[in-house]
């Protein structure tokens, strides 16, 4: 592993390997999202950044906005043996200074919401959401 100043990110979607991308999400939990899905959420979203230790995917992270008052940032890995390194926080750092915007929401589980709450996110009292399970995966 190289040292976390080494590590290198891009902030666009080209040439990524996006098997490497859902192995990495196998590997930190965030399973269910894989093939071409994966692929297309990333290039459709506003703002994406990924970590690369060499030409090793570590990291990735994609947010959602209007450019103008709202953000929501979605599917957040850092590879399990790089977390707790810096990577995770310099990856969320140069996710948000890319959005313009005052209100950048998120969900994460309760063993995440500790590294959140260290970048400035808090409990945001009325959010609500919808959940449908079908739209999960691509049907043939």
């Amino acid at each position: 592993m190289s040292d976390p100043e080494t590590v290198r990110f891009q902030c666009d979607t080209s040439s990524i390997d996006w098997q490497d991308l859902v192995s990495l999400f196998e590997l930190t939990r965030l399973g269910g999202r894989e093939g071409d899905k994966v692929r297309r959420a990333f290039e459709n979203s506003t703002v994406v950044c990924f970590a690369f230790d060499g030409s090793k995917l570590i990291g990735a992270a994609r947010a959602l906005s209007d450019r103008e008052y709202h953000a929501t940032v979605y599917d957040v890995a850092v590879h399990p043996e790089y977390q707790g390194r810096g990577i995770g926080t310099r990856l969320m750092k140069q996710l948000i200074g890319m959005l313009p915007v005052w209100r950048v929401l998120l969900v994460a589980d309760g063993d995440a919401m500790e590294f959140y709450q260290r970048l400035g996110f808090e409990p945001f009292g009325d959010v609500m959401g919808r959940v449908d399970n079908a739209k999960l995966f691509d049907t043939d």
